[in-house]
């Protein structure tokens, strides 16, 4: 399973490198970039959650739901706690980045390469989750303030409207027509490809000495690629009677680099830009070499 992980990997950088010569060519702007990560998040990626949830009902398949959205809040709990103790409020960026990864963009598509389409139903409840936490405490970090935090944007927010509305497709047992089937796996398969090259953009813009430069990109990789990544096993590893799939899910989702919106906050917010790019950069780049070394890890402690 460790080489299908890492043969994804690659593929995922080649994708990236991509969009970085797109980036340097001026065949792609910065509007344009701006762009496809609006198609990405308001589109497909919600496109990818609802399909996920139309598959057959079945008992098991609900308990698994509700199993696999407990094991992802125990995960970004793990997380947002680690961040909290190493970083605190006087590095919001480096808290902010540590804690949330970024599951959409390399997360589903690592998932659906290891273990198929059909392990995106356990990974919407982390991509739901995710978003609700990076919408509410994580705001609240990189802008100090709580009125800063609007419910209503957590509420009206693409992905978790799609997690909803693909829960009650499920629970609900309503019938898709195959035509609608057809055209969100369409736009589904767009995930991969469009994420990666939309990654690219970020590491086109950023210059290799601003990444080697600031001390605190390193520490808070190795937190968001290591400590993170181990201290999410360990708690794993004492929760009995979980289903193995939905730990490979788990685990996947939280060793994957810093999450992309760290930059869109930062700059929104008035906080480090240049930082959070490098953060991104980096741990996306680390990533290469420490997913599929944690996960051949985890292979041996979990049996996976």
């Amino acid at each position: 399973m460790g080489i299908v992980l890492l043969k994804q990997i690659c593929i995922m950088f080649i994708l990236i490198g991509i969009g970085a010569y797109l980036m340097k060519k001026g065949y792609l702007t910065d509007q344009g970039a701006k762009d496809l990560g609006a198609v990405l998040l308001r589109i497909v990626i919600p496109c990818v959650v609802i399909k996920s949830y139309i598959t057959e009902y079945s008992e098991e398949r609900v308990r698994d739901l509700a199993v696999s959205a407990a094991m992802a809040a125990v995960a970004l709990i793990v997380a947002m706690v680690i961040a909290e103790l190493v970083f605190r409020k006087k590095h919001r960026v480096e808290n902010f980045a540590a804690a949330y990864c970024n599951v959409g963009f390399i997360g589903i598509p690592l998932v659906q390469a290891v273990l198929g389409e059909e392990a995106v139903f356990y990974l919407a409840a982390f991509v739901a989750l995710l978003n609700i936490l990076q919408w509410t405490y994580g705001v609240w970090i990189l802008a100090g303030d709580r009125n800063a935090v609007r419910l209503k944007t957590v509420a009206t927010n693409p992905v978790v409207l799609a997690f909803v509305v693909g829960v009650l497709l499920f629970l609900l047992r309503i019938p898709v027509p195959s035509i609608l089937v057809s055209v969100l796996s369409s736009v589904a398969a767009m995930n991969t490809p469009l994420a990666m090259i939309i990654l690219g953009t970020y590491v086109a813009r950023t210059s290799f000495r601003e990444i080697v430069a600031v001390k605190s990109v390193y520490l808070c990789s190795l937190i968001r690629l290591v400590v993170i990544p181990a201290a999410t096993l360990l708690a794993l590893c004492l929760i009995p009677g979980v289903r193995m799939e939905i730990r490979q899910v788990v685990l996947i989702a939280c060793c994957t680099p810093a999450g992309s919106n760290v930059a869109i906050f930062a700059r929104q917010y008035d906080q480090d830009y240049r930082l959070s790019v490098a953060v991104v950069c980096l741990s996306t780049a680390l990533c290469i070499i420490t997913v599929p070394l944690f996960y051949t890890c985890a292979e041996m402690v979990l049996g996976l």
